[in-house]
């Protein structure tokens, strides 16, 4: 049997579609400390000073600012999000904008041959709320498995139990009692998790196409146990038709505590390091401050008493780590970096591969008359949902797990997209919206538009969500300016070929399956460039076509592993801490030691909500 996880996604509006769009203005942090610290901050001390106020970073100095007498710092190297990313439907208009990191990796061999510049594409948010302000939104924890194997690697107070009670401390669950197990779900908690609403009439052909080849209704995905295997409704970071990021469930929140200090634009560059003597007489490192640049390109620094958090995510973190001196010796001596602890940062990167070669076209043979009114109406009608508060993201809420290799978990997600009748081109950028979800070369990208111009686009999306391999980021230089190497090692293991081929095999299925044939919903025979010399639809192809455009989806972590004291790959201890630095912990996802099979930002807040009661009891301060 086929175990398979499926999203099916947002609408993108035409010209004439997005004339009848009402933007919703973003966010905005009220108090900006940045000029504040811009100005003097050279002899300020904080208690704490937390880098990067993203879906960690927002939440852990939140959570540290109640308690009344802890000065809190949040450094944050964007600003305040842009207006219309409270809007759902329009998360992918943001990608590769200024509010996105927007990381390239470095060409890999037999990899991103259809890829801008041949190298993949990492979105990273730039802005307070960090990716979760422009993420789909998509709330899935995780399974039991994913977390009691963190606690096999060694990392006690990490397994299943010990992480439950931070999700549901976070949730405040809008849903239904009755279509929920009440007792996995919590009320109350600042973050909102809603189910959400899809008109789009695909939705039935989908979940009979999936119930026809097998697969479980499920009624919540976000169960621990047994582990997710079929197809069912999923729920989102929406609150009332809109986003609810970490800013908005967090930060904003706390903005009116006096001991909460907030600074926008702020790149730090480096810990600060310092020899101390123990009170058992040896000597240690402590980390006693960061350094940074201001906007207008000044470099100054600032103090903190007690700790320096790191949670500027997957790529900053090793980053900051390793210009600090905290990474692998002789990769540190290479940049003419002072070495102060010897670990192996930046290595056990991890992430989910995913296949955006499979499209659906939707034309009926239907008139292009009819196909664009269509299509505008289905447009109308979603976006009349917003203006009423009924979150929305087209078909998205739809997800199914699909366990391809009958081992008893799901390996593969397959998300699908609907992109709205000759709205592909229709993008802030001018560039294609396939170059700005999957860094797509225009060449490939064009394949896609030309498709779009004819009627609706449904990409059908497989996703490896049991991927084996690691990749490392380095430093491209001892320049803290210079943005790291990343080599991502994607498909180094035949088996995860395996695992994508089968499934393209279930989406190949699914097209033949008579509610997607009776909705009209035909697989297109799309030929990528490189892979002309074999059969579409052969072995061959979709194994040249896997390497051509297989990318990230969005879930890179690992590269600060956690582990316990005795495991040379790890580089925090299970209380987060630098080993070998004092006052240093990092806590954001490149702590996890292995991938979660699920959306990776879920996890990554629990990360938070834990990491600040580790540190509240560290100082006696957990209630």
């Amino acid at each position: 049997m086929f175990v398979y996880w499926t999203v099916i996604t947002m609408l993108c509006l035409s010209p004439l579609q997005q004339r009848r769009w009402n933007g919703v203005s973003s966010l905005m942090y009220p108090h900006d400390y940045g000029p504040t610290l811009f100005t003097d901050a050279n002899n300020m001390m904080f208690d704490f000073i937390v880098v990067g106020g993203g879906s960690a970073g927002a939440t852990v100095a939140a959570r540290l600012s109640e308690i009344p007498e802890w000065n809190v710092l949040l450094l944050e190297a964007g600003g305040d999000p842009l207006a219309n990313t409270e809007t759902p439907l329009r998360f992918s208009d943001f990608l590769t904008s200024e509010v996105d990191w927007t990381f390239i990796t470095e060409p890999e061999p037999h990899l991103f041959g259809g890829l801008e510049r041949g190298r993949c594409q990492l979105s990273r948010g730039l802005m307070l709320g960090g990716s979760s302000s422009m993420n789909a939104m998509m709330y899935l924890r995780g399974t039991k498995r994913d977390f009691d194997e963190w606690e096999r690697l060694g990392n006690t107070g990490w397994g299943f139990g010990d992480v439950l009670p931070y999700f549901i401390k976070s949730e405040n669950f809008t849903g239904s009692v009755g279509r929920r197990d009440a007792v996995s779900h919590g009320r109350g908690g600042p973050l909102t998790v809603s189910p959400l609403v899809s008109i789009d009439p695909a939705y039935s052909a989908v979940t009979d196409g999936n119930r026809l080849l097998r697969l479980a209704e499920l009624d919540d995905i976000n169960r621990f146990a047994p582990p997710a295997i079929g197809y069912g409704p999923m729920d989102f970071t929406v609150r009332d038709g809109l986003r609810c990021s970490t800013l908005k469930a967090f930060l904003l929140p706390a903005s009116g505590r006096p001991n909460l200090f907030v600074a926008k634009n702020v790149r730090v560059t480096q810990v600060m390091m310092q020899r101390i003597s123990a009170p058992g007489g040896e000597n240690c490192t402590r980390a006693v401050g960061v350094k940074y640049v201001t906007p207008s390109g000044r470099a100054k620094h600032v103090y903190a008493s007690r700790e320096v958090i790191l949670s500027a995510g997957v790529i900053m973190s090793p980053q900051i780590l390793m210009v600090s001196g905290v990474g692998p010796a002789e990769h540190l001596r290479q940049h003419g970096i002072h070495v102060i602890s010897d670990l192996p940062v930046g290595y056990n990167y991890q992430d989910h591969v995913s296949f955006a070669g499979l499209v659906f076209s939707d034309r009926k043979n239907r008139s292009r008359a009819d196909i664009s009114r269509e299509s505008t109406d289905l447009v109308r009608a979603t976006l009349d949902l917003v203006s009423a508060g009924v979150g929305t993201l087209g078909l998205t809420n739809l997800v199914s797990f699909v366990d391809t290799a009958a081992k008893g978990r799901a390996d593969i997600q397959v998300v699908y997209l609907r992109f709205a009748y000759n709205s592909t081109r229709n993008t802030p950028n001018k560039r294609s919206r396939m170059s700005n979800m999957f860094g797509y070369s225009d060449r490939v990208a064009r394949l896609y538009d030309d498709l779009n111009i004819l009627s609706d686009s449904v990409l059908a999306i497989p996703i490896n969500v049991d991927g084996r391999s690691t990749g490392r980021v380095v430093l491209r230089s001892g320049d803290p300016m210079a943005r790291p190497k990343i080599y991502t090692n994607y498909l180094s293991h035949d088996d995860e070929i395996e695992t994508l081929l089968r499934g393209i095999d279930f989406v190949v299925e699914l097209s033949k399956t008579k509610p997607m044939v009776d909705a009209g919903l035909v697989l297109e025979p799309v030929a990528f460039p490189d892979c002309m010399a074999h059969a579409w639809g052969t072995r061959d192809y979709w194994v040249c076509a896997i390497r051509n455009v297989g990318t990230s989806f969005y879930h890179p972590v690992g590269t600060c592993r956690m582990g316990p004291a005795r495991d040379h790959r790890s580089v925090v201890d299970t209380m987060l801490n630098v080993k070998g630095v004092r006052g240093l912990r990092v806590i954001d996802s490149s702590i996890m030691p292995k991938v979660v099979s699920v959306n990776t930002n879920a996890a990554t807040i629990m990360i938070a909500e834990k990491g600040s009661d580790i540190i509240k009891k560290c100082y006696g301060k957990l209630v």
